[in-house]
C-alpha cells in the first residue's frame, strides 16, 4: 500500500479526536472542502495496490491567479469597446449642410424588388455630393432553416445574391457610411453578414441591426442618430410607435430611422420635459411584390423605399433636420441649402 501523506495523517487525526468533520477543520485551519479532499486522499492511498508510479503531470493551464487577471482585462477590453460603440462619434468630412439617405430593406435577389426604382436611387446617390448613405438592413432573403424552401421561388440563387452584395458595398461608387444587418442578414444562411465583411470597404462601418452615432460637423455642431433595422413597441394605429418610444423613454437623438416592416412613416416632435426636438423616419425598403403581405391583408405602401434627412449643422433645433419621404426632392433642398450658405 502506498503510504499516506503527513497532512492526510493530519487529517485522520483531527478527525478521529474531535468526532466532527467542521471542528477538525476548524482545528487544523483550513476548510471543510479541503479536509474532504485530504480524507478522499487518506482513504484512496490506504486502499491502492502497490504499482509503479510516475509523478503527477505539470498543470497544461494557468496558474488561477492568471485566469482571473486575463478575465479581468478581457471584460475591462469589452467593456471598453461596447460603451465606445454608444454614439460613436464621425466626422462629417464637408462644412455647412449635408444629407443623410436611408436605404430601406433591399432584399435585392427577391422578385419583387422594385430594381428601376433600385437603380434610380444607386444613381441618385453616387452622383450627389454631400449625401451619405446608410443601409437599414434585409440586403437579401438569405433564406433559412425551414424558409430554405423558398429558393424554388425565386429567380436569383445564393450565388448571384453575393455578386449583388459585392457590386451595390464595394463597386458601386455609392457612399455607404453605415450598414446595418437586419433579421434576414442575421440567419445563418448563405448570403449574411460575413458576406459583407468580406465585401465592405474599409471606410464602411458595420453594425448588427442597430447603431448610435454621433456626426460631428467642422463647425463643432453634432447630430444623435439612432438607426435600427427596428425599434421594440408595435401599435396597429402608430407605425412610428416603436421609434417614439425610444424617443420619450430611451437615449435622446436628433433622428431615429428604422425598416423591417415595409412600410412607410414620419414624424417631427418634440420632447418639452427634455428640451429635444426630435425626427422619426420609417422606410418601407424595395419590395414591392410581397406574397406574405398580400396572403395577411397587409397594405403596400407606394412611398418612401428610401427616405432623406437633410442636415443644417447651423440650424436651430427645430431646422437642423429636415427629411423627405422623396429623395431626388431631398437633394434639391440640399443644394438649395448649400447654396443659401455659401
Amino acid at each position: 500500500m502506498t503510504e499516506m501523506t503527513e497532512t492526510q495523517r493530519e487529517a485522520l487525526a483531527a478527525v478521529e479526536k474531535h468526532k466532527s468533520q467542521a471542528k477538525a477543520a476548524a482545528s487544523l485551519g483550513i476548510s471543510r472542502g479541503a479536509l474532504r479532499s485530504r480524507l478522499e486522499g487518506a482513504s484512496y492511498n490506504s486502499n491502492r495496490p502497490q504499482v509503479p508510479t510516475a509523478e503527477p503531470l505539470p498543470d497544461p493551464d494557468l496558474p488561477i491567479e492568471q485566469i482571473v487577471e486575463y478575465r479581468k482585462n478581457a471584460f475591462q477590453r469589452k467593456h471598453a469597446s461596447v460603451l465606445a460603440k454608444r454614439w460613436r462619434r464621425f466626422e462629417v468630412p464637408t462644412s455647412g449642410p449635408y444629407a443623410l439617405m436611408f436605404v430601406g430593406d433591399p432584399h435585392l435577389d427577391d422578385d419583387g424588388c422594385n430594381w428601376p426604382l433600385w437603380e434610380d436611387h444607386c444613381d441618385l446617390m453616387a452622383r450627389t455630393e454631400h449625401l451619405y448613405a446608410v443601409n437599414i438592413g434585409d440586403t437579401t432573403n438569405n433564406w433559412v432553416g425551414r424558409l430554405s424552401r423558398l429558393w424554388a421561388d425565386q429567380d436569383t440563387s445564393a450565388a448571384t445574391a453575393k455578386k449583388l452584395v459585392k457590386h451595390y458595398l464595394g463597386e458601386r461608387d455609392i457612399p455607404w457610411f453605415l450598414w446595418l444587418s437586419g433579421n434576414h442578414d442575421l440567419w445563418d444562411g448563405p448570403v449574411g453578414r460575413d458576406v459583407f465583411e468580406r465585401h465592405a470597404p474599409h471606410y464602411v462601418t458595420l453594425e448588427d441591426w442597430q447603431a448610435k452615432v454621433t456626426l460631428a460637423s467642422p463647425n463643432g455642431r453634432e447630430i444623435r442618430l439612432w438607426a435600427a433595422h427596428n425599434f421594440k413597441g408595435n401599435s396597429i394605429w402608430n407605425n412610428l410607435h416603436g421609434l417614439e418610444r425610444a424617443a420619450q423613454m430611451q437615449d435622446w437623438a436628433h433622428l431615429y430611422v428604422a425598416g423591417h416592416h415595409h412600410d412607410t412613416g414620419y414624424r417631427q416632435g418634440e420632447n418639452p420635459h427634455r428640451g429635444f426636438v426630435y425626427n422619426l423616419l420609417r422606410v418601407r425598403g424595395y419590395k414591392f411584390i410581397d406574397d406574405y403581405a398580400d396572403h395577411h391583408g397587409f397594405g403596400n405602401h407606394e412611398y418612401g423605399a428610401s427616405a432623406v434627412a437633410v442636415i443644417d449643422p447651423d440650424g436651430d433645433k427645430l431646422n437642423a433636420v429636415t427629411c423627405f419621404l422623396d429623395p431626388h426632392e431631398a437633394v434639391e433642398f440640399l443644394g438649395w441649402k448649400r447654396a443659401r450658405n455659401v
